[in-house]
Order: structure tokens, then sequence, then C-alpha cells
């Protein structure tokens, strides 16, 4: 699978291991680079280390920012001014949460702006779970259901 979005010369590139072909599974990340208006290219790679991704996509960047996702899905944010033993963010594929804002870190770091911190947006997750739970009690469901009885006796 071949893949590659926005423009190759002025963009953040995403280098991902070929064992992950399903793009979808780091959708939260490129939202991430998105919503802070920098592009993102994408290419699918042989390499399994996320270390050695995220640095030759930062090489290969004109803007000097790379993210590798490896096989073992670590997810690294790696900066050209940096040692390549040196990443800026290292985060499991699997914290989605953690995804959009690494995404969002690296296009602030080619925007040189402040980073967002992973434990707001942790926080910014539980709050809104939190008023999601709120909204509907434990009241409201037995009216619904209440409702959606009777009416399934009324079409009998």
């Amino acid at each position: 699978m071949k893949i590659n979005s926005g423009n190759e010369t002025q963009a953040i590139h995403v280098y991902f291991n070929e064992q992950l072909n399903d793009p979808f599974l780091f959708q939260s990340l490129l939202n991430g680079v998105e919503e802070e208006g920098v592009p993102s290219f994408v290419k699918e790679k042989l390499e399994k280390s996320a270390l050695e991704l995220s640095y030759q996509a930062a090489l290969e960047s004109t803007l000097g920012v790379g993210i590798g996702i490896g096989e073992d899905s670590q997810v690294i944010l790696h900066y050209t001014k940096l040692a390549k033993s040196q990443p800026l963010f290292n985060i499991n594929l699997k914290e989605t949460y953690k995804q959009r804002v690494l995404g969002a870190n690296a296009a602030r770091l080619v925007k040189g702006i402040p980073f967002k911190s992973f434990e707001e947006a942790k926080e910014e997750i539980n709050e809104r779970i939190h008023i999601q739970e709120e909204a509907i009690t434990k009241e409201d469901i037995a009216t619904i259901v209440a409702i959606v009885v009777k009416l399934l006796q009324e079409m009998k």
C-alpha cells in the first residue's frame, strides 16, 4: 500500500512500517498536525524501528520534523537538530489521545510555538466523558425504556 498526502516538499513527514497497513490506526495523529495548519506527507516504509523512521522522516522533510511509527506500535517525533538517539516525544500508537497531541506538537515545533501538554489532553477527555455521563441519567434511561416498551405494546 502506498499513501501520500500533502505536498512532500513543505510538510511534516510521517513514515510508518509496512506491517501497520491501516493508516486509520494513526488518523488522530494526522488530525493533530492538520488542526495546527501544517501539511503532512505520509509514506509506508520497510524499516521496523520507530526511532529510525522518525529520524529519516525528519532528515527528508524540508521542515526538519519527522514522525516514525514502528512495527512495535511506538510513535516517535524527531527533529533534525537533535541527536538521533534523543527524539522529542515517544508514545504508544494505542494511546489515541496522545496521538493527536503528538501531531499537534510536531506542527507547533514547525511554527515555533509552545507544545501542548499530554496531561491536559487526558484531563480534557476525562472532562468530556464526565459531561457525557451527566447528560443522561439513570432516570432518563428508565423513562426512554418505558416509552419504547409502551410503543411496542401499542404496535401489537
